[in-house]
């Protein structure tokens, strides 16, 4: 997925409610970044410069993760957008910050980049279950 497909996806998921753009318009593209910084960190172990995972900032611009990843992007974002409404949204939003956890989940107990081989090459774990390549 693109940025822009994200940020669509992310109004798709609050409802197209007019009332929700204001609220996250100013802030999209930082919680955005913020649960991309969180699957990098989970995928790389920490083990690959952050230059090879810049931030997002171009409508073009897409995510240095697997593709099965991005919709937990637009997940942790819808969830930042309820987690500053009211109760009742912030209760919409727990659905979202759970499947954004499911994901990131999956990446920490199960695989994701990790170290090198011996050639000098990425080492990639790819030991997903239920998960598409």
């Amino acid at each position: 997925m693109t940025l822009a497909e994200i940020k669509n996806q992310i109004m798709f998921q609050t409802n197209n409610d007019a009332d929700d753009i204001d609220d996250y318009l100013p802030h999209v593209d930082d919680y955005i970044n913020d649960g991309y910084d969180r699957l990098v960190k989970a995928w790389t172990k920490n083990h690959v410069p952050q230059a090879a995972y810049p931030r997002l900032t171009e409508d073009t611009d897409v995510p240095n993760l697997p593709e099965w990843t991005h919709r937990a992007l637009c997940d942790w974002a819808t969830w930042l957008v309820y987690r500053n409404g009211n109760p009742q949204k912030q209760q919409r939003g727990l659905y979202f910050r759970t499947a954004f956890e499911e994901v990131l989940a999956k990446i920490s107990d199960e695989g994701g980049l990790s170290g090198l081989n011996e050639d000098g090459t990425q080492k990639i774990y790819n030991k997903f279950r239920n998960i598409p390549e």
